[in-house]
């Protein structure tokens, strides 16, 4: 009996013409999979650090300096809804799915079912993130974005473009460098314009130093094409970011301003 299953078998192999799967190809096509499921899971933590950034950067999260007379310009509500990233987190969805599938092909993935495995990859993609924006990772990819790709701005209601409105006198860009003798800032904005600062009379936080390479927050009055007249200077960086712009030897010194510290209204 056992021997004619034996010859069965053997007959179904020859009519199928079936072969034997060489050792190193099962283990290449398992490790491909775990490395699809790993390398989604790694993007997905990646585009969930940007989302996380661009939501809290935003000024009605940590800025209260400012954020009435932002309110003064458009309702809280609308401005809370514009912000959400939506694309990066279309982003970390396709990417969970991308992970879901991968995960799914691997050995033992089948027992698994799928709520626990996109919970898993969620939940792995949040806990990365967290630790790639103790390296402002999600500032780097957001601000490179902002700057360098045009299409990316359309995607995305960010902070960068609430503060590249000069016209209604907010301004926000990367100091090119400094003059504190006359009191001038070559800035460049986010939109790509070079403009010329003055804030010969212009409200400052007495510990902020105005330096090449730091980003800034400038309320003021446009004066010209590409000049402005600065009221208020604020750094752009808020209290969860600890990078530091050190003084460039090319820039002078700066003294301490002879005003008063912003006040919080």
């Amino acid at each position: 009996m056992e021997e004619e299953k034996f010859l069965h078998i053997l007959d179904e192999i020859e009519k199928r013409h079936v072969v034997q799967i060489p050792r190193w190809r099962v283990f290449l096509k398992r490790f491909s999979f775990w490395l699809l499921a790993a390398i989604s899971v790694i993007t997905g933590s990646i585009a969930m650090a940007t989302a996380i950034y661009v939501f809290v950067d935003n000024d009605f999260i940590a800025d209260h300096a400012t954020i009435h007379q932002l309110f003064l310009q458009r309702p809280w509500l609308a401005d809370l809804v514009e912000s959400i990233p939506y694309i990066w987190l279309v982003v970390l969805l396709l990417f969970t799915l991308v992970a879901f599938f991968g995960f799914r092909h691997t050995k033992k993935g089948y027992r698994y079912s799928a709520p626990k495995v996109i919970g898993a990859s969620l939940l792995s993609s949040l806990l990365l993130s967290l630790a790639l924006n103790t390296f402002d990772v999600g500032g780097y990819i957001h601000r490179y974005l902002v700057e360098n790709v045009h299409v990316y701005n359309k995607l995305i209601v960010s902070n960068e473009q609430r503060w590249s409105n000069a016209r209604n006198g907010w301004l926000g860009g990367k100091v090119i460098l400094v003059d504190n003798t006359t009191h001038l800032i070559i800035l460049k904005g986010f939109k790509g314009r070079i403009w010329l600062i003055d804030f010969t009379t212009a409200k400052l936080d007495p510990k902020m130093q105005i330096v090449r390479g730091r980003y800034l927050k400038i309320t003021g009055i446009k004066t010209g094409k590409q000049t402005f007249q600065a009221i208020s200077i604020q750094s752009w960086e808020k209290k969860y970011d600890r990078r530091k712009v050190a003084p460039s030897k090319n820039v002078p010194h700066e003294r301490k301003p002879d005003v008063a510290p912003l006040q919080v209204i």
